[in-house]
């Protein structure tokens, strides 16, 4: 039995990243086709638990697939329209959640009942947006598809599973192993801080997952980085950093990081930079490098986009300067550009107009 399989199909890649809040992504490659097209729901096995996920990129080439998967139904991407609600006794947060939930097809679990103020303006955007507001950093989709509020447990790792590595400066470790049970966010392995966020690669016969915990200082470099923080109050703001793709408005992003223990928010409408004259209609789920002009954490801009070869890498349709939007040609698209009309074969394929 394989240890990673998609709606049964042995998979030969997998990253799957299980942050602490938010929604869990995966890029995952078969050997033959799996069948599975975008918008549809699925199960990832990974070491024999299901993750209940749905496809939000896919496409295969002779045969083999290549998948990008979000945790759940796939709905808190999708763009809900702003509302009122209004309650004199207190607007609930389990009525704003569940009305977004039941609309984009998510599935909850524990809503709080607590109340938010007599009255409550829904923004319009990516439902998950809405989480963001009335529990932030305090929701997460588990591997079952689930949605869930509240922090994660704690719990203490009690396997064997060999230590392949181990990075204290930067919290992390690594296990090989061919179960992934008990391994999420909120674990403590070794005694580490509980983890932030959890890895599972598959690259081959190598199965590994990486932990990522809090940082594990002494008082003495704790007051060292307050001291560094109030002489330069921006310097965090001065490196790049990776998102994920929630949903597209115009020309700008919804963001939300791959990896929480960044320490960085979500971000939305943020703007996109990238070689001049050129706009992108970026893949739902594809990574993006953010980065803030001037250290200013009022100006993120987007720079770049996902790394070549990962599922849904290439965007939509890209625009140059006013000109229609232009398709992206896929190998067996049929393209039509000046006097030539014909398809596209393999990845060698030119075609030039006039020809």
């Amino acid at each position: 039995m394989p240890l990673v399989s998609l709606a049964g199909t042995a998979a030969t890649g997998l990253r799957l990243t299980l942050p602490a809040w938010g929604m869990w992504w995966a890029d995952v490659t078969t050997e033959d086709d799996a069948g599975l097209s975008v918008g549809d729901t699925t199960s990832l096995d990974v070491t024999g638990i299901a993750c209940a996920c749905a496809v939000v990129a896919a496409g295969s080439v002779e045969g083999r697939g290549a998948y990008r998967l979000v945790g759940g139904a796939g709905g808190w991407g999708t763009p809900v329209v702003r509302r009122g609600y209004q309650d004199d006794l207190g607007v609930r947060v389990s009525t704003v959640v569940s009305d977004v939930a039941a609309k984009v097809g998510e599935t909850l679990d524990d809503v709080p009942s607590t109340r938010l103020g007599t009255r409550f303006a829904r923004p319009a955007g990516p439902a998950s947006s809405v989480l963001a507001i009335v529990a932030d950093r305090a929701w997460y989709v588990g591997l079952d598809g689930v949605t869930r509020f509240g922090a994660r447990a704690a719990s203490t790792y009690a396997g064997d599973a060999p230590r392949t590595r181990l990075d204290p400066a930067g919290s992390i470790v690594e296990l090989a192993t061919e179960s992934i049970a008990g391994l999420v966010p909120g674990v403590s392995v070794d005694g580490s801080d509980p983890a932030t966020d959890v890895e599972f690669s598959l690259e081959g016969d190598r199965f590994t997952v990486r932990v990522y915990s809090g940082a594990r200082t002494s008082r003495r470099v704790d007051a060292l980085q307050q001291l560094l923080d109030a002489l330069d109050p921006r310097r965090k703001f001065r490196a790049a950093y990776e998102y994920r793709v929630v949903t597209q408005s115009s020309d700008r992003l919804n963001l939300q990081p791959v990896r929480v223990a960044s320490g960085m928010p979500d971000l939305s409408r943020v703007e996109v930079r990238l070689a001049p004259g050129v706009k992108a209609q970026h893949m739902l789920g594809s990574t993006v490098m953010v980065a803030f002009a001037d250290a200013d954490p009022s100006r993120p801009f987007v720079f770049t986009g996902d790394a070549a070869g990962a599922p849904g890498w290439m965007p939509l349709g890209l625009e140059l300067g006013d000109t229609p939007t232009l398709g992206v040609a896929r190998i067996t698209d049929a393209v039509v550009a000046g006097g030539f009309a014909g398809t596209i074969t393999s990845a060698s394929t030119r075609i030039k107009a006039g020809l």
